[in-house]
Formats: structure tokens, C-alpha cells, sequence
């Protein structure tokens, strides 16, 4: 009987002091995304690149339509290639098209990992790999999308990229 009283004590002391009156855990307010875009947009104009991608990836986090958020996804990428952060931007389109199979901008992001490796040639007699690259991001864009606004400029870059091969 004693033993029950000390350990029903000892239980209810536990349980009495481990209770606060303050929360453990309180959210974040959620940020209007609309706004947060906005903020990116003009950041963007400004050519304050790297906050216009920081604000546009907020506003994709936050918005609740899948469309207004593969929109902001595709806008930060484009902030981060604009400021020749090459790989940040390519795993942002990356991510992009697995999480947006079906948006309408999917030609688009195919079209600027294309550029991004295209860009990134550099001299063909040190190093054959980003060229090669290029050349299978540009042909699998053509085959893909051969009568896209975007395929013409990639047919282009195509040529010069064969010539550089053939250099």
C-alpha cells in the first residue's frame, strides 16, 4: 500500500512538472506568396539576381496552386542561370521537371539546361566531357521538341557545337 501511494506520488510529481504553460513549438506565419513573387519580380527588374531566386523559391514553397508554384520554381532557376550559378540552376530545373512533369514552361527548363551546358564549353582541347554533354542535352531537346520557338537557336548552337568537334 505504501509502495502504490509512493509511486502514485512520485508519477503524479512527474507529470506535474513536466507540463509548461508556455508552447514548445509556435509556426511561422505563412507569407503571402503573391507578395513574396512580387518582391522577387522586382529584385529580378533590379538585377539583384541571387535575392530574386532566394524569393522566388519562398513563393514557390508557399503558394498552394501547382501552376503558380512551377512558375516561381522555373523563374528562381532562371535567376540562378542568369548569375552563371551553372550547377545551382540546373539541379533547380532538374527538380523542376520531377515535380512538374505536365507544366506548360517544361520546353522552356529543357531549353535552358540545354544552354546551361552549352555555356559551359570551355576550351575542347582540355577537357572533350562539357562539350559532349552539350551536344546530348541539345539532341535530346531537338528530338523532343524539333518544332519548338526554342529549336532554332538550339540547331545553331548545334552546328557550332560540331564544329567544335571537328577543331
Amino acid at each position: 500500500m505504501l509502495l502504490r501511494l509512493i509511486f502514485l506520488l512520485g508519477l503524479s510529481l512527474a507529470i506535474i512538472s513536466c507540463s509548461k504553460n508556455e508552447a514548445l513549438y509556435t509556426p511561422t506565419e505563412k507569407l503571402d506568396p503573391y507578395e513574396t513573387y512580387k518582391e522577387g519580380l522586382s529584385a529580378f527588374q533590379n538585377n539583384q539576381f541571387f535575392f530574386a531566386s532566394k524569393k522566388f523559391t519562398e513563393a514557390e514553397i508557399n503558394f498552394t496552386s501547382p501552376s503558380a508554384s512551377a512558375k516561381a520554381a522555373i523563374m528562381a532557376s532562371f535567376s540562378l542561370y542568369a548569375i552563371n550559378f551553372y550547377s545551382e540552376a540546373e539541379e533547380n530545373l532538374l527538380r523542376y521537371l520531377k515535380n512538374y512533369p505536365s507544366d506548360k514552361n517544361k520546353v522552356y527548363a529543357n531549353y535552358l539546361l540545354a544552354i546551361i551546358s552549352y555555356e559551359q564549353i570551355g576550351d575542347e582541347k582540355h577537357d572533350l566531357k562539357p562539350l559532349l554533354q552539350a551536344k546530348e542535352k541539345i539532341d535530346f531537346f531537338l528530338k523532343e521538341y524539333p518544332n519548338s520557338e526554342y529549336a532554332i537557336d538550339l540547331r545553331l548552337k548545334k552546328d557550332l557545337v560540331t564544329n567544335q568537334f571537328a577543331a
